[in-house]
């Protein structure tokens, strides 16, 4: 069975034990059922939240953005070369 642990602070609605980030859960080394778990660990309970993860895995908030490599000198040079063309004033013919 993996090892759970929780993702922020929550007050279990079952035996009512308070639980702070990083907390083991169960606290007690209990079963808990899958289901009950997937509910947690998804955000699928009556708090919409999820409150538990497995242990050793990052949290999705904490992660931070992956960055794009950096463009080829080649590259920014094609895309800087093609400028739209300057356009020409239109000439009106006058009418005496």
């Amino acid at each position: 069975m993996a090892r759970y642990v929780s993702a922020q602070v929550w007050q279990d609605l079952t035996d009512g034990h308070l639980y702070r980030e990083g907390d083991v859960f169960p606290f007690d080394g209990r079963e808990i059922s899958a289901e009950r778990l997937a509910a947690l660990e998804s955000g699928r309970n009556r708090a919409g939240l999820r409150l538990i993860r497995a242990d050793g895995a990052k949290d999705e908030q904490a992660e931070a953005p992956k960055k794009e490599a950096p463009k080829k000198a080649s590259e920014s040079r094609k895309t800087a070369a093609k400028k739209p063309a300057e356009k020409k004033p239109a000439t009106r013919k006058t009418t005496k």
